[in-house]
């Protein structure tokens, strides 16, 4: 993809979605905050493309944005793919590009629909986005969730992590991508080298 000014677009972005983000009234907890999330979704997707290639101004750019949106009755990836779609061109951003970034945001939480004829990016965007929501993190969150329940307990946590494991181990089917052939893998996704 050519961009004349790509960095400088992304950092905008990035500013744009911070913004949507932080006004668009979704509920997290104190310590979970949406746009750390596109940070380190943006850092896995970087991840992923450095073995699987793909566009990486497309898929940033669809990162950047996949969680922009919020609705308690409407799909929120609709949403951001609205909002991105408005958002680069009046950036004046190739129409057809902006096409490519908006499917990856509407496709990001399709994790049960059939993906083989989806682009690659899309892909990226998916898996990046699944592997923070289901990584450490979320485990982290639980345990900081269960600290500020009225009858927190160490034992807890721990019961509620081995269970949190066991049902993040059985989503790993939604993985749309094995990056790399070898152990290599396990960086991303430990355990699971081809």
């Amino acid at each position: 993809m050519q961009w004349e000014n790509f960095d400088s677009l992304k950092e905008e972005a990035l500013e744009q979605a911070r913004f949507l983000i932080e006004n668009h009234g979704r509920f997290s907890q104190p310590f979970r905050n949406r746009f750390d999330h596109t940070l380190r979704v943006l850092k896995w997707a970087e991840r992923i493309h450095a073995i699987e290639g793909g566009d990486i101004e497309v898929i940033a750019l669809a990162v950047i944005f996949h969680d922009t949106g919020w609705s308690d009755t409407l799909d929120h990836a609709l949403i951001g793919a609205e909002l991105v779609e408005k958002y680069l061109l009046g950036k004046a951003v190739d129409p057809g590009l902006v096409d490519r970034i908006a499917s990856a945001v509407r496709t990001h939480n399709k994790r049960n629909a059939p993906h083989e004829s989806l682009p690659i990016e899309n892909l990226i965007v998916m898996d990046a986005d699944f592997l923070d929501e289901v990584g450490v993190t979320t485990l982290v969150w639980d345990a900081m969730a269960t600290a500020i329940e009225s009858n927190p307990g160490y034992g807890r946590v721990i019961e509620k992590d081995l269970k949190y494991y066991q049902r993040a181990q059985e989503k790993t089917v939604y993985l749309k991508r094995r990056p790399g052939s070898s152990c290599t893998t396990s960086a991303w996704l430990p355990g699971k080298c081809a």
